[in-house]
């Protein structure tokens, strides 16, 4: 199971933006990925990948999306292990 290291609030620094809603209240944060048009969905007690949908409630119309990023989500969770921002644990 992949767990944050840092105080959630931090992963701004790092591209994520605070959901809206309901989502944002409990302290959720995603990131749009254009490559693989999927969005990287974090909370205090999660951390997933999942396909992103332009009707998603959670996101903002315009959505944090660097599309001349060539990295996949999961790329960009696996750079997050490296750099000690998520920890595996089993």
């Amino acid at each position: 199971m992949l767990k944050l290291t840092k105080p959630i609030e931090t992963y701004e620094e790092y591209g994520f933006k605070k959901c809206k809603g309901e989502y944002g209240k409990n302290n959720c944060y995603y990131l749009c990925v254009s490559k693989g048009c999927e969005i990287i969905f974090i909370s205090p007690v999660v951390i997933d990948i999942l396909p992103w949908r332009d009707d998603d409630s959670r996101i903002h119309k315009n959505a944090n999306c660097k599309y001349k990023d060539i990295r996949t989500a999961l790329d960009i969770v696996c750079e997050m292990v490296e750099y000690g921002l998520a920890t595996v644990e089993y």
